[in-house]
């Protein structure tokens, strides 16, 4: 890797606590344009503070890589998690790590940590995407996991919701805030964290529509149903705002409430209802299933959703008794 890349690796990784995803990848650009006709020698007062080639600068060269390319904050926090727990059990300099190293990594956490398979392929993915990343960036000289196999998961049918449990919830939700959260997560399909995004400012109430920001910064437009909009309406009369998240936080209006106090919310409701397996994710794939189930085309589906892959919309609809075969043939095959 040449200097001059280095320099500039190394200003983009010291500035990204500072600066947005978007105002990294522009400082490395203007960086690249105004550096271009000049030359960097580590003569010239060691302009390079610290060996870039390092384990350390390549650790963090990865983390800013990730942020570069607009992924959502869990998936890089979930990716660096892996990544630590393979670098505390490894405890070797990257040059030296071997196929064979992952591979009893992976059997280790398999035998001993008793993980699922999909759990483990994720791992799988997340330690081999690394060093190819080192390989390709020649930070190391050969890519240790090029060889290492994929592990093939048991493809599970995940569950929807059914109608009864779904009124069962409905009748068991005590406090507005319950009934709202419950009603948007069915009518919206959002993710979890997207929910304690929603804002009043991007709440169309004329038209029903909101506009949510998804993963990887990705806008998309979601809708309430009549439901949805008496929930909200009843919620703004106990809790009036005009800004702000949709569904406040403990500290009132102008405050989020947090992922983990949803999905606690939510199995309150489901034990009063005598529902199992109920978490927010399940209302994502609820809606997804209702909304084939009742006319909506896959491709329309997958826009509802906010995926880019149809084939990623699959995995999310229970498809007991629908008519998904030929729905996945008119857009898929």
């Amino acid at each position: 890797m040449e200097l001059k890349e280095q320099f500039i690796n190394a200003v983009v990784r010291n500035m990204e606590p500072e600066l947005e995803a978007s105002q990294l990848k522009k400082l490395k650009i203007v960086l690249t344009i105004n550096l271009n006709h000049l030359s960097v020698e580590k003569e010239s007062r060691d302009l390079v503070i610290y060996d870039e080639s390092s384990d350390i600068a390549a650790y963090k060269q990865y983390f800013v890589s990730m942020k570069l390319r607009g992924l959502a904050q869990g998936t890089i926090e979930l990716a660096m998690r892996t990544i630590d727990r393979f670098n505390r059990w490894a405890k070797k300099p990257y040059s030296d790590i071997t196929t064979q190293d992952i591979r009893l990594y992976i059997a280790q956490r398999d035998m001993v940590d008793h993980l699922s398979s999909a759990t483990l392929d994720r791992e799988r993915g997340a330690i081999c995407r690394f060093f190819k990343w080192l390989f390709e960036e020649e930070y190391i000289a050969r890519d240790p996991g090029r060889r290492v196999e994929k592990i093939k998961v048991e493809k599970r049918l995940k569950k929807a919701f059914t109608p009864v449990e779904i009124e069962l919830m409905r009748n068991a939700c005590i406090k507005p805030k319950q009934k709202v959260t419950l009603e948007l997560l069915l009518s919206t399909g959002c993710r979890v964290t997207e929910l304690t995004q929603l804002a009043m400012e991007n709440y169309d109430q004329d038209h029903g529509s909101i506009t949510v920001i998804g993963k990887g910064d990705k806008e998309r437009v979601v809708f309430v149903n009549a439901r949805s909009k008496v929930a909200i309406d009843n919620y703004l009369l106990l809790k009036p705002h005009e800004k702000g998240p949709i569904i406040c936080g403990l500290k009132g209006p102008g405050t989020a409430m947090s992922a983990n106090g949803i999905q606690k919310m939510i199995k309150e409701i489901a034990g009063r209802a005598c529902v199992t397996k109920a978490h927010p994710h399940k209302f994502r794939r609820t809606s997804a299933t209702l909304a084939l189930k009742r006319g909506m085309s896959l491709n329309d589906v997958r826009r509802f959703l906010g995926h880019t892959s149809v084939d990623t919309t699959l995995q999310y609809i229970d498809t007991t008794g629908s008519d998904l075969k030929l729905e996945h043939e008119k857009y898929v095959a």
